[in-house]
């Protein structure tokens, strides 16, 4: 405020910017192991402001990603035919450079923008190899999937 230049109050008292607030998000329902697997085992939800990707691993197991690619930011699954990354190996990948990361935990596995040509990939450089933020996920006895983020 003006009167105590204190950035915010709250219950009465005057917090600055400098203190840090720990936020403890919940895990909510984003859809279903039915509508997962009606979409051949991977689905584009929106929670908090995020795309997040629903992935079966292949093996029953299921994970929640990032949609956006790490590399350019591009869509992992999107709205067009040229948009639709494969799971692989437990891996999701992307559709445009062809590197496959870790649906469990986000890592690149084998080679970073394989799908690029050598002399694009030298010639210009790449930006290094960044994993794809995962999410908690968690499915229920009714087959609801929840998500923490």
């Amino acid at each position: 405020c003006q009167a105590c230049h204190c950035d915010v109050w709250i219950a009465g008292q005057a917090i600055s910017r400098a203190r840090s607030v720990t936020v403890r998000a919940a895990f909510q329902k984003v859809t279903t192991t039915s509508a997962v697997k009606a979409a051949g085992g991977r689905l584009v939800v929106e929670v908090g402001g995020q795309r997040v990707l629903i992935a079966d691993d292949g093996t029953g197991a299921i994970h929640a990603v990032s949609n956006k690619c790490s590399h350019l930011g591009l869509p992992l699954v999107g709205k067009t035919a040229l948009l639709q990354g494969k799971v692989a190996d437990k891996c999701i990948v992307c559709p445009a450079h062809g590197t496959a990361f870790d649906l469990a935990t986000g890592e690149v596995k084998g080679k970073w923008c394989p799908s690029l040509p050598e002399a694009v990939s030298t010639g210009f450089g790449l930006t290094p190899k960044k994993p794809l933020p995962t999410f908690q996920s968690r499915v229920t006895e009714s087959g609801d999937i929840e998500v923490n983020l």
